[in-house]
């Protein structure tokens, strides 16, 4: 608490706190007049963050308590890449739709 009002004595425009319980989050918000923004510090804070690559499922592993994905794009990714890749080593990657014809312009998009 003492960290905070110091901060915002200082002339900070908000406060992030992260990793705490939700009644220290809810204390610091109530005595602050800057905003506070949480990630994992309940939800009585004026605003919510989370790391993008937690909310999306970019990162492998165990998500952080106070994360929740909302997709698994990592799963998705690895499946793309597996994809290109065999269509690489199989010769189906780059076919006529992904090479410029004889004739056309060099650089051109058709």
């Amino acid at each position: 608490m003492a960290d905070a009002l110091a901060l915002e004595a200082a002339g900070v425009f908000a406060v992030v706190l992260e990793g705490i319980p939700p009644a220290a989050g809810r204390a610091v918000t109530e005595a602050l007049e800057v905003p506070t923004i949480g990630i994992g510090a309940g939800p009585d804070c004026d605003g919510q963050v989370l790391v993008f690559h937690d909310l999306v499922g970019l990162n492998p592993g165990p998500v952080p308590r106070f994360a929740r994905r909302y997709a698994d794009l990592l799963g998705q990714a690895t499946a793309a890449v597996a994809a290109f890749a065999a269509d690489v080593r199989e010769g189906r990657f780059p076919g006529p739709e992904e090479t410029y014809p004889e004739d056309a312009p060099s650089g051109s998009p058709a």
